[in-house]
């Protein structure tokens, strides 16, 4: 008995060296631009040649009984700059996080091989052919679920310099919270709205209706700049021959004709959730145009777009705009019918310069509950004599911390966490508030007090020929003294005709289906 327990101990033990002596690897790869993870990259040992591919999360792990010396763990995958991280650096890490780079227009474009058969191009002109049964725009009507999230980060952080600003002094808390670890440009999260509303859409005649249910912003808003990102929340489809970004036309590679602006080239097949995926890489054929760069997963079988990114041509200038990417992912929705799940809208923005001071914009959509060609849809619109409609159930900012914590369609990460973080704790700063009230007065012209808004401030003082100098004070409601009820007016005096003017309005809104209202008004000015 006492043999059979002292074997059994030297097993286990032996056992226990053996798994102990198991090295595991393992990290995640993504864009660099957009964070977001890519599927099937090669993660390789260059010198001893084992390795593994990144699942449908862009995520990899393998063990090692040790890690090859003098060797070099490769990261790969098609149309991104190899990645080389040397094995000395994974004895500080195991746990990976790894950007790649998008490959240079120039040294992306490959030869293109004529011959009597294109397997690429066959393969696209089946996606072309199967278009009207892919795009969701043919449903007679549908409806969903749509969560909405723009987070707004700066960019090149400098904390020493900011740390050493007199101005900012008070605030320098705030720098604690720069994330300079993965990325080499230091970000800080400094906005973040969500958004979550049920939408409907009707294709003839063509009536849409937005129900906002909730809506919650945080953060330093500055509208000029949300303002410049809102391109970010233009409803893109794959499947239209072109596709809108920031007032610009671009030729989708899904274009009835898109063979004569993109080149196509199959890359490989991959199994997902039991599906056959096909990936087609597509690049422009010509400079100077615009059309996009990037790449697709298709459905072997309905030839349905799975998921794509799109990437603007280096060669096709946006205003401000240094990098762009846009990420769309489709679902089955019964056996046949694949609908947009979640698209992500990612752009780099420099208005002085890429090595100064910017902002990253990161817009992603989630949608749910997807109905099509419903009477339901039909009765919901008809609420609405308006061919586009949008309703806000709640205040801004009025939904409790709970509603969202539970219909959230996924759950924030730790940068959009940091917003919270950082704006709860600003918001009890006194000069962080005494900051932002005077920017925000500055920028608008006006200042609440209460239920009455003073301002624009730029009148207070002007001048012409009959008056000379001139002084103007306004006056109004804002939304917190009546939905229905609103006033306004203004006192002015003229020092060279030293007349005194004015005017006193009172408006009483009737509807907002039709939008009607009635008001009264009284004017006694030379200029107004």
């Amino acid at each position: 008995m006492s043999l059979r327990i002292f074997i059994t101990f030297w097993i286990i033990l032996l056992t226990s060296v053996v798994t102990n002596a198991q090295l595991r690897i393992s990290g995640i790869v993504k864009d660099k631009q957009s964070d977001e993870p890519i599927p099937f990259a090669a993660a390789r040992f260059k010198v001893a040649g084992f390795g593994t591919l990144t699942d449908s999360a862009g995520r990899f792990s393998f063990t090692v009984r040790q890690i090859p010396l003098n060797d070099t763990l490769l990261i790969e995958s098609v149309g991104y700059l190899v990645t080389a991280i040397p094995t000395a650096r994974l004895k500080d890490s195991l746990q990976l996080t790894i950007a790649l780079v998008v490959m240079p227009a120039e040294r992306s474009r490959e030869a293109v091989v004529k011959t009597k058969y294109n397997r690429a191009l066959w393969f696209w002109r089946k996606i072309q052919s199967k278009k009207p049964q892919n795009d969701r725009s043919r449903y007679d009507n549908f409806s969903y679920e749509v969560y909405n999230k723009l987070e707004l980060d700066l960019n090149n952080v400098n904390k020493e310099k900011l740390g050493q600003n007199k101005l900012l002094k008070p605030l320098n808390f705030v720098l604690e919270y720069v994330d300079s670890t993965s990325d080499t440009k230091p970000y800080l999260p400094v906005y973040l709205t969500e958004t979550i509303s049920d939408y409907y859409y009707q294709r003839n005649p063509r009536r849409t209706r937005e129900v906002i249910k909730a809506t919650k912003t945080n953060g330093l808003d500055n509208e000029s700049i949300v303002k410049q990102l809102g391109g970010t929340y233009q409803n893109i489809n794959i499947y239209s021959n072109v596709i809108p970004v920031f007032d610009r036309a671009f030729i989708s590679p899904l274009h009835n004709n898109a063979d004569n602006y993109y080149n196509f080239k199959l890359l490989d097949t991959q199994y997902l959730g039991g599906k056959r995926l096909v990936h087609l890489r597509f690049t422009p054929k010509y400079k100077g145009q615009d059309v996009f760069e990037g790449d697709c997963w298709v459905h072997d079988t309905t030839f349905a777009i799975q998921k794509v990114t799109l990437r603007p041509a280096s060669e096709a200038n946006i205003n401000f705009i240094t990098g762009l990417s846009i990420i769309q992912e489709y679902k089955l929705i019964n056996d046949t019918t694949w609908f947009l799940y979640k698209d992500r809208f990612v752009a780099d923005l420099y208005p002085v310069g890429s090595n100064r001071l910017g902002f990253k914009g990161r817009k992603t959509s989630t949608y749910k509950n997807v109905i099509v060609n419903n009477e339901s849809v039909e009765k919901e619109l008809h609420k609405s004599k308006l061919a586009e409609d949008i309703v806000l159930l709640a205040q801004p900012d009025a939904t409790p911390d709970s509603f969202w914590l539970s219909n959230r369609h996924e759950q924030l990460n730790k940068d959009e966490q940091t917003v919270y973080k950082v704006l709860d704790t600003l918001m009890k700063n006194p000069t962080y508030v005494r900051y932002r009230n005077t920017l925000n007065f500055l920028t608008t012209g006006t200042k609440d007090i209460g239920n009455i808004r003073i301002g624009p401030w730029w009148y207070w003082v002007s001048g012409n020929l009959w008056e000379g100098l001139r002084t103007r004070f306004d006056i109004s409601s804002n939304f917190g003294f009546s939905n229905k009820w609103q006033y306004s007016g203004y006192l002015a005096y003229g020092f060279k005709d030293q007349e005194l003017k004015g005017k006193a309005e009172l408006r009483y809104q009737i509807s907002r289906q039709p939008w009607s209202y009635v008001s009264a008004s009284y004017r006694k000015d030379i200029d107004n």
